[in-house]
């Protein structure tokens, strides 16, 4: 019986670390880690565009600063009534050095934890020169969501688009409140 339990204890010290609850991600630095780690619900998307490494990274900034910052509001009926639900998200920019930057969406909405000032981190995306004429182009996002976010990333990347996005999800019933300098 002895033997039993000395098997049994170990396994289920690593169930229920298992089922704690994940706290959510508090910078880009800890995004980079998780990826790395392989415990999150983040993956990333690598791509390479033919263009100088500061055009795309300009492409980027000034549309994410425009399409970013922005509330959306939904009116939301329940059996208790009718609320509105709001999210404000947050986008920043940040030159490395002369080859490097990265952008980053946050979304702030009390609703999962422990929140890191400017909300919760959606998406980064790194951008780096490889050559005089090639940018690469990492993102790393959340799973649900924010496919035309990441999508919209591309494209500015590339220089194909600077249209915004419509988010989270479908957003056909969502109100934006754009907030760009």
């Amino acid at each position: 019986m002895k033997r039993i339990y000395s098997l049994l204890i170990p396994v289920l010290v690593g169930f229920f670390a298992g089922c704690a609850t994940h706290s959510p991600v508090q910078s880009v630095e800890e995004m980079r880690e998780e990826v790395k780690s392989g415990l999150s619900g983040i993956q990333t998307e690598e791509f390479v565009v033919n263009r100088p490494f500061i055009t795309a990274y300009n492409a980027v900034q000034v549309n994410a600063e425009r399409c970013f910052e922005v509330t959306v509001t939904k009116l939301s009926s329940r059996d208790a009534g009718t609320r509105v639900e709001s999210i404000r998200y947050r986008a920043d920019s940040l030159m490395i050095d002369e080859t490097a930057g990265e952008t980053y969406l946050q979304l702030d909405k009390k609703d999962y934890g422990k929140m890191p000032e400017g909300g919760y981190f959606v998406m980064l995306a790194d951008i780096e020169a490889i050559a005089a004429n090639k940018t690469r182009v990492i993102i790393y996002k959340v799973l649900r969501g924010y496919d035309k976010v990441n999508h919209s990333i591309v494209a500015w990347a590339k220089g194909s688009s600077d249209e915004c996005p419509r988010f989270p999800q479908e957003a056909k019933d969502w109100r934006f409140t754009y907030h760009s300098p």
